[in-house]
């Protein structure tokens, strides 16, 4: 073929012309961009198995062609990341679904973005929260954890403080207490705080303890930014979890959900945690339940509008 027939037959794939004349586009969504990554690796994976033969009395080589359909589920795959597309196609490469971008992927997307923040010192973490019940009204309040206390300010103008009990405000961390300024001290090696955060805890416990205390430090900590990198790297590696894009929050942000499915034999809520996430940010949005064996029937939803240091009650 011609150099010209190259890039002729190579777009030729539904809405490529859109793609040429588009020019250039706003960066991608870093889940869409990881689910293009693990369409193009499955592509190679499947056209590269058993490509090397050997036998005792030769060493042969046979290196395949790329095959034509797989190329252009690929370059279908790039193009739509290329042009921002939030929706990757439906049919995957060779026929089957395509994959969703795995958790892992997108936990270490945000583990890096995490470690890129700001580490601030401030007297106060504040987050304010937008909190439904089912068969409630919504509020949301903004509330000040310090060292000793937290106050909240609610929506309806009313300021209620609680002192936080003897020794400080603590957070649970594995099967013990970590104080405010202790929090530094957590190790930042996945491996090492890992251990930490399912210390007390076995099997299909030990992860759903590691989701849940990593979810509140992540959210109603002051940790650092090294601190939860690790939090996600550690997430990244946590069996349970499966994803889904494009969901919105209870503000109407759009991110990805995470949805975290834990062993029928653990004695657990009858609630099946979801977090709300946004990749390009390192941002957990919100923290909602659905109904065990209905994953559609939200019961709660506290959906974080901040969350952040903060020099002063206000």
């Amino acid at each position: 073929m011609t150099h010209e027939d190259h890039h002729t037959r190579v777009l030729d794939f539904p809405g490529a012309t859109a793609l040429k004349d588009a020019g250039l586009a706003e960066p991608p969504d870093p889940a869409v961009l990881a689910t293009a990554r693990s369409l193009v690796r499955r592509a190679i994976a499947a056209d590269t198995e058993a490509d090397v033969a050997a036998t005792a009395t030769t060493t042969t080589v046979v290196v395949r062609r790329f095959g034509r359909r797989r190329l252009l589920a690929c370059a279908a795959a790039v193009a739509a990341v290329a042009a921002g597309a939030a929706v990757l196609p439906v049919v995957g490469i060779g026929g089957e679904p395509a994959d969703s971008a795995s958790a892992a992927e997108l936990f270490n997307t945000m583990a890096d973005r995490a470690a890129s923040g700001s580490d601030r010192n401030a007297p106060y973490w504040k987050t304010t929260v937008k909190t439904w019940v089912e068969g409630e009204k919504a509020h949301t309040d903004d509330n000040f954890l310090s060292r000793d206390k937290l106050v909240i300010k609610t929506q309806n103008g009313r300021t209620v403080t609680k002192n936080a009990p003897s020794g400080g405000t603590s957070w649970s961390v594995g099967n013990r207490q970590v104080s405010w300024d202790n929090l530094d001290k957590l190790p930042t090696r996945p491996d090492a705080l890992r251990r930490v955060l399912s210390a007390g805890a076995e099997g299909p416990a030990a992860a759903e303890q590691t989701v849940r205390q990593s979810g509140e430090l992540l959210t109603g900590s002051p940790a650092s930014p090294q601190l939860r990198a690790a939090l996600f790297r550690v997430l990244a590696g946590t069996p349970g979890a499966e994803v889904t894009e494009g969901v919105k929050d209870g503000a109407g942000r759009i991110g990805t959900e995470i949805s975290w499915k834990w062993s029928k034999e653990l004695l657990h809520s009858p609630h099946s945690p979801n977090w709300i996430v946004r990749p390009s940010d390192g941002r957990l949005l919100e923290r909602n339940h659905a109904q065990e064996g209905d994953a559609d029937h939200i019961t709660q939803r506290d959906t974080y509008l901040y969350a952040g240091p903060a020099d002063r009650i206000r």
